[in-house]
């Protein structure tokens, strides 16, 4: 038998050898330089506000891997991207971090629910056609990569980066969400990248601005940070990214997660089993370009097992050339930099683009991505997430329903300004003075994409102040077209009835108009634990 199984062997093995050989990205690497291989690992940040043949040297001379798109308008884009395709020698890999879908960087197209709205939806169903509409739509704008989905664990209500991008504060269920969103994406094509590694949901820093601890045990740390993540590594998720934390139990140097070797290979590629691509979180955030020099952060996070470098801080240059200097001394050996060129090729030729023209149609290509039938969808998902926390006392459809004490005037609707100032607080008050019933719509108060001109003039505790004295005074019932977390600023006995919203945009704006109509039932449920209310609370 040894000597049938030692015959096959010699048969096969010319054959394995040719194919190795021919090989697309066999054949590639072979003629790649170190520098060429070196840029590969490297995707650098494109928005319109990039100046004018500054992405063009990046790529003659650094012959980068691919681009990170932040924001631009859709034709311009394309256009855009056409053109660098044509002056790289590798074809590059698109990427966005596009949380809420396209829109998240094309802001003309209608925004999909964040996760903690995801959250709300009573099963993954919907969540995984979320996830394969994102899809089609990142195809159409020629978009490869989605850094996303966060299944961060949300346990911290006072996060002030995370929030709404988790799927809510429940480990289990946040990593039932996240890979039915993965699968939905990457069923579609798309790859995608679960974050923050390894979690970034029990934080009271953002680490765009310091670097974040977490202060658990190995324990505590498997059984919420870590559990997503190895659920999403379980369901085969391509790519996941390393974000820039402290965490003692799992490297007691201090050294920022994205730069740690014990982290990134010891536990993720190795006692998790991690296989695929480990991206990086922006390589010039606050949280790690401060630990030390900024050209240096790249080389220091390739050294601790990262595949693909992200957004490095200027000068982009210079982290480039310190890899290739380091390759070349020694430092890093050939094969481990092969290691990881040969996996961002290999994605690229699963993408396609290694053997097929990667260019975007720039033709029709809003009315291409932005249809009726993705419209239609989102308010479907909006429609379904609504989460209704206190039941009003009136009805809200039949004989002497809300609807109908609105038409006769005993109750008046009032939308609370973003800019919310004590002033436009008493105007909003006395606008419905003398109803028996005040349908009080309460916007975000930190709004998406950093609209500093939609940020509120007065401090969140005197605006849930004024409310819970308003809601003492008549009978309110309250649309919180925000986060769940309002209900632990407000006295919820003091209001007549709560509804939770998520965000302010028209879609959901309509959603909540469809439940306070009574057109439809508020079918959501908590995502969250807040207002002394469980994850998974609705008021039936």
């Amino acid at each position: 038998m040894k000597r049938i199984i030692l015959f096959l062997l010699i048969c096969i093995m010319p054959a394995i050898s040719f194919a190795h050989k021919n090989d697309p990205v066999e054949r590639m690497m072979r003629k790649m330089s170190v520098r060429d291989k070196v840029g590969q690992l490297f995707i650098i940040n494109y928005g319109h506000y990039t100046p004018e043949g500054e992405i063009e040297q990046m790529i003659k001379k650094d012959r980068i891997g691919g681009l990170i798109i932040m924001e631009d308008e859709m034709v311009h884009y394309a256009n855009r991207m056409n053109a660098f395709q044509q002056q790289s020698r590798v074809p590059l890999v698109i990427s966005i971090d596009g949380e809420w879908g396209a829109s998240m960087r094309f802001d003309t197209l209608t925004q999909f629910p964040r996760n903690m709205q995801l959250g709300a939806l009573s099963n993954t169903d919907m969540v995984y056609k979320v996830g394969r509409a994102m899809a089609d739509q990142f195809r159409r704008v020629g978009v490869h990569i989605n850094y996303a989905p966060t299944i961060d664990v949300n346990n911290n209500p006072k996060n002030p980066v995370i929030g709404q991008r988790s799927f809510g504060d429940n480990p289990e269920k946040v990593a039932k969400y996240g890979a039915a969103l993965i699968r939905g994406m990457q069923d579609g094509g798309v790859w995608t990248s679960a974050k923050h590694f390894p979690g970034h949901g029990d934080t009271d820093v953002d680490s765009h601005k310091a670097l974040p601890t977490l202060p658990f045990d190995r324990a505590r740390l498997d059984a919420i940070e870590l559990y997503p993540f190895k659920e999403a590594i379980n369901q085969d998720v391509w790519m996941v990214m390393v974000g820039h934390l402290n965490v003692p139990a799992l490297d007691p140097t201090g050294m920022p997660s994205s730069l740690s070797y014990p982290i990134v290979t010891k536990l993720l590629k190795e006692e998790m089993g991690f296989k695929g691509i480990v991206v990086t979180d922006a390589l010039g955030m606050k949280g790690v370009s401060t630990y030390m020099p900024a050209e240096m952060v790249p080389l220091a996070s390739f050294k601790a097992g990262s595949d693909m470098l992200l957004m490095p801080a200027k000068d982009w240059h210079r982290s480039i050339r310190n890899v290739i200097k380091a390759v070349k001394s020694g430092e890093i050996s050939r094969e481990r930099l092969d290691e990881s060129v040969r996996k961002v090729l290999k994605m690229k030729q699963q993408l396609g683009i290694l053997e097929e023209e990667p260019f975007i149609d720039p033709k029709n290509i809003y009315e291409d991505t932005e249809t009726k039938e993705v419209v239609d969808f989102i308010q479907q998902v909006c429609d379904a997430s609504m989460t209704m926390v206190k039941r009003p006392s009136v009805a809200l459809k039949g004989e002497g329903s809300l609807a109908e004490l609105i038409k006769s005037g005993r109750a008046k609707e009032v939308v609370l300004d973003k800019r919310m100032s004590l002033a436009s607080l008493d105007g909003a008050k006395a606008s419905v003075k003398g109803a028996e019933y005040a349908v009080v719509y309460l916007p975000e108060l930190r709004a998406p994409k950093n609209d500093f001109n939609s940020y509120s003039n007065m401090k969140p505790e005197e605006i849930y102040g004024f409310l819970s004295e308003w809601a003492r005074q008549q009978k309110v019932i309250l649309a919180v077209m925000n986060n769940p977390y309002v209900l632990d600023q407000i006295d919820m006995k003091d209001f007549d009835g709560i509804v939770i919203g998520y965000s302010s945009v028209d879609q959901n704006m309509k959603a909540m108009r469809k439940v306070l109509s009574g057109q439809i039932e508020a079918e959501g449920v908590m995502p969250v634990s807040a207002g002394g209310l469980p994850n998974g609370f609705s008021a039936k």
